[in-house]
């Protein structure tokens, strides 16, 4: 039987997106795949080969470093194209040299696919240059956890006195004795230094303080690995260049089209849902119903969605004057043939300017849970009044949402879309334990409500609201927080 080969491949920092052509490529091909721990998981989706976890971890290994070579071997003797998959690059801190040199003794074939280094990606990410023109000319890239009784281990003291940036990968577990190691060679302890951990992952999240100051605040932020120290005068340029995480809470089938608009006004998004949709049963009178009502009103795109799953309302809406609360639900109305109007304003007074002499009795199609503010004000103005609910809201029971809560000192900006998103948001935290914790990062952050009744959520929840956009639209709030950015 012919031997297979093996490629010692890259995968980049840890967003899918930046792995190589080649790589992705190689994975399609590959027979056996042996991957590490510091990959998304998403790396492996479609991927036909055997997969061998062989991750390791400080003081957990699921295979030694010896038994990952053989395991090459092994499976390359076998025939096999074989794709070992690592994090960042191979030959920085990979171990890649040792497998290239243990698969050479065997006579095996084997080639290198270079990765994007996490030394550079993850800073970068951050809003971090590791060099920058009249700041830092040169780079030093250390491991912060070096071999027991390593014959040369790290000269502290040479490194110290370089100017330009230190960045240390793998130091989490030894981050207290590497700065004080620094601190003792001679490097100022008012150095600038950051943390970056999960550089490239959705979870990505950056700590800055002095070098004396660093390891406390990573205690207190409970930094874990992968993340990487970075020492010098360029961390402060991430308060410029770093994109601020801004966490979306709505519905899930809703957070892809939010992320892209999130993305495209300069912010790096967080997929949270916090609410889901429960669809309710429509009443049995609801055509009387919307036959009596000479408007009809819908506050979301979801509401239309769901009411016209029923084609014969379809008929009985395109005879009545129809209302969309927002542009996003006017074209959701489009999309099934039906011309809606926008008022103005997205407030009781706005819609009864709107209505004045064309509307006497108007029927609210929404969620159990929609605020009554604009049907109330309308019944003030003497208009006839009516209510369905087509859906109700409910937590999400997301981990997306969970994983936002432990990470929560880590978010800038808050975007709650509806009063339901600041409810469960809180409820959630409480029942994880962490509600002082997002309360803490709340009031540090950017609160961010879409309207009034989200606002006066927040507020009855005591949490204070720095931004209301004028138009209670997710686009108009994002085009207010550009500006403040």
């Amino acid at each position: 039987m012919a031997r297979g080969k093996v490629y010692l491949v890259g995968a980049g920092p840890g967003d899918p997106e930046l792995m190589t052509l080649k790589a992705k490529r190689l994975l399609g091909q590959a027979d056996v795949v042996l991957f590490d721990r510091l990959l998304d998981p998403r790396m492996l989706d479609g991927v036909k080969a055997e997969l061998i976890d062989v991750g390791k971890n400080a003081g957990r290994h699921k295979l030694n470093q010896e038994g990952i070579n053989q395991l090459l071997i092994d499976k390359a003797e076998a025939g096999n194209i074989v794709v070992r998959l690592k994090g960042g690059d191979p030959y920085l801190f990979g171990r890649g040299g040792e497998e290239a040199l243990a698969l050479q003794e065997k006579g095996i074939l084997f080639e290198v696919v270079p990765g994007v280094t996490s030394s550079i990606a993850a800073p970068e990410l951050a809003g971090i240059p590791v060099t920058h023109r009249g700041v830092a000319s040169s780079l030093v890239i250390v491991t912060g956890h070096e071999e027991p009784g390593k014959e040369a281990p790290l000269d502290w003291k040479a490194i110290a006195a370089l100017g330009g940036t230190l960045v240390v990968l793998m130091g989490v577990s030894r981050l207290e004795q590497n700065v004080a190691a620094l601190i003792e060679a001679g490097k100022s302890p008012q150095t600038p230094a950051a943390m970056v951990e999960k550089g490239g992952w959705p979870q990505q999240r950056m700590i800055s303080a002095t070098l004396a100051d660093i390891a406390k605040k990573a205690k207190e932020a409970r930094i874990e690995s992968p993340a990487i120290l970075v020492v010098g005068e360029v961390v402060l340029l991430a308060h410029k260049l770093g994109k601020k995480k801004i966490a979306i809470l709505r519905p899930a089938a809703q957070q892809k089209e939010s992320a892209a608009l999130a993305e495209s006004y300069g912010f790096s998004p967080i997929s949270a849902p916090a609410i889901a949709l429960a669809k309710k049963p429509l009443p049995d009178d609801l055509l009387a119903r919307l036959r009596k009502a000479e408007c009809v009103a819908f506050t979301s795109a979801n509401g239309v969605n769901m009411a016209l799953n029923r084609p014969d309302l379809r008929e009985t809406l395109a005879e009545k004057m129809i209302v969309a609360i927002g542009p996003k639900t006017a074209q959701a109305l489009a999309v099934q043939g039906l011309k809606a109007t926008v008022p103005e304003e997205y407030s009781s007074e706005g819609m009864e300017k709107m209505l004045r002499g064309k509307c006497r009795s108007i029927l609210f199609l929404r969620s159990a849970q929609g605020s009554q503010y604009l049907s109330e004000g309308l019944k003030a103005s003497r208009l006839d009044v009516d209510d369905i609910a087509l859906y109700e809201v409910v937590p999400s029971g997301d981990p997306l949402l969970d994983e936002l809560i432990k990470s929560a000192n880590s978010v800038d900006i808050f975007a709650f879309t509806s009063s339901t998103t600041a409810r469960f948001l809180i409820e959630r935290a409480g029942a994880m334990g962490l509600e002082k914790q997002l309360r803490l990062a709340l009031a540090a952050g950017t609160v961010a409500a879409i309207g009034k009744p989200t606002a006066e959520e927040l507020a009855r929840q005591g949490v204070e609201v720095d931004i209301m956009p004028e138009n209670f639209t997710f686009e108009a709030m994002l085009a207010v927080l550009r500006e403040l950015a």
